[in-house]
């Protein structure tokens, strides 16, 4: 095989594992490390092993997905990486486990509560992703998920929740459950089709009303008005579904950057706003759902 011919095929093949692996939503789940550590008042290289290993493990989730969704995608998505040939099954599964246990040997050195969290949050994305199709709850799983990285990334500097933790990670999973039900929902009439809006409003109204400032209130005001532009894909005229799930999936970028507004790490701002731009960015080129 030529080189001219190689390096197409190792393209395609880079971009199928970045298409299993929905590396245009990582970003999220960086910021999400940030605000959980912020809230702790974490820093250093501690804080960068656990954002580590939260991208780790939510990519290995995403291979899991595809790879206990394989029949189904056979049928429904045969283009997808696994189904088209272009990444073996067995690559797949060693890179999950891989991404899986190199994400809980990052955690060791964050400590025992952090490890434990950790081993916790994988359960619940296997969890998650052996029973998601059928499961009338699976969105209050994934929200579980997310919150679950706000809580490792707390007790790796904490030796205990704190009310502030509790509070941001239980309105990081309405966030995430609200966004998932606006596309379960998007074929009910009446005032069932709104409900979720709720939801997804929750943590901008708590940063407006919470009493935490003015530039807090400010960041409350720009996740509100990104989670109005997005909701008009689902209720507004032109209608689309994915276009403001993949929206307000980057919007969880600007719900840490509430966080980190609430908690004083104005230093780690400009990160959660870049990781949100990066997030728009990649969601162009590889499909983040």
């Amino acid at each position: 095989m030529s080189s001219s011919t190689l390096r197409p095929n190792l393209s395609r093949r880079l971009h199928g594992h970045l298409s299993l692996a929905r590396i245009s939503n990582s970003p999220t789940v960086v910021t999400n490390a940030l605000a959980g550590a912020a809230l702790a008042g974490g820093n250093g290289v501690t804080l960068v092993l656990v954002a580590a290993a939260m991208v780790l493990f939510y990519t290995a989730g995403m291979y899991l997905n595809d790879l206990l969704d394989l029949g189904l995608d056979r049928r429904e998505r045969p283009e997808r990486p696994l189904p088209s040939g272009l990444i073996p099954v067995g690559e797949a599964w060693v890179v999950t486990a891989a991404l899986f246990g190199i994400g809980l040997l990052l955690l060791l050195p964050a400590g025992g509560k952090a490890l434990l969290s950790g081993l916790g949050l994988v359960g619940l994305i296997v969890f998650y992703d052996v029973w998601h199709k059928t499961n009338p709850l699976s969105p209050v799983v994934m929200a579980a998920t997310r919150a679950m990285v706000y809580v490792t990334a707390g007790l790796a500097f904490l030796p205990q929740l704190t009310t502030p933790l509790n509070v941001w990670a239980a309105l990081l999973a309405a966030y995430i459950a609200g966004l998932t039900y606006v596309a379960k929902t998007e074929n009910r009439r009446g005032t069932a089709r709104f409900w979720p809006v709720a939801l997804v409003a929750a943590p901008a109204v708590y940063g407006l009303v919470g009493g935490f400032g003015w530039g807090a209130a400010l960041l409350a005001l720009l996740l509100a008005a990104w989670v109005g532009h997005s909701l008009t894909f689902v209720y507004g005229r032109k209608r689309d579904i994915g276009g403001a799930v993949g929206r307000m999936i980057a919007g969880v970028c600007l719900l840490d950057a509430l966080v980190l507004g609430v908690a004083g790490a104005w230093s780690w701002l400009p990160w959660a706003l870049a990781a949100f731009f990066l997030t728009r960015w990649w969601q162009r080129h590889i499909k983040g759902t």
